[in-house]
């Protein structure tokens, strides 16, 4: 009799542990799934800010050695805002992104997996937030006669790599 109540509990035993191995497993798969759904957005939005970049850098009329919003106040200062209704799409296309951006990355960073990663979103931060100032500002120094400043803060071209960095990580982690 012992060794019947021994093997039903051995099975009943093994039956749990198998249970709760699959349950972890499947949590752990969604855990993955869902920090890598957290840093897709913010991949996309970067490739996209990228692409704003690249097309408002690539126009023809974009003072040389001058920023992007720098040549943009230029721009409405000699033409009037209304015929430059495209660039200010695109420049507030990219201020929408990069407060998007930094939303998702509040959300996520206390579950980064790297280092590089974590400093990069901290040099995203810092530049959406600048860039955010300094676009806030346009109508205010055109209506004053004002200019900005030479220095701006460079976008963190290397943060599309550590995002897709850190989505790396999360797979290989789980």
């Amino acid at each position: 009799m012992n060794g019947k109540v021994a093997r039903i509990v051995l099975v009943v035993a093994s039956i749990l542990a198998v249970t709760a191995g699959a349950g972890w497993y499947q949590e752990i798969g969604q855990a993955r799934a869902l920090r890598i759904h957290m840093l897709e957005p913010i991949a996309a939005l970067l490739k996209e800010d990228q692409q704003l970049l690249q097309a408002l850098e690539s126009d023809s009329a974009l003072e040389k050695d001058a920023g992007i919003l720098a040549s943009y106040l230029s721009k409405i200062r000699a033409d009037g805002v209304a015929k430059h209704s495209d660039m200010k799409q695109r420049l507030d296309q990219l201020a929408e992104n990069n407060s998007a951006i930094v939303a998702h990355v509040n959300v996520y960073l206390n579950h980064a997996k790297t280092a590089a990663f974590t400093v990069e979103a901290e040099k995203f931060r810092h530049y959406a937030i600048a860039w955010r100032d300094r676009w806030n500002s346009v109508m205010e120094l055109f209506m004053a006669g004002g200019n900005y400043p030479v220095t701006e803060v460079p976008f963190p071209k290397t943060y599309l790599s550590a995002v897709q960095a850190e989505v790396e990580a999360v797979q290989r982690v789980f």
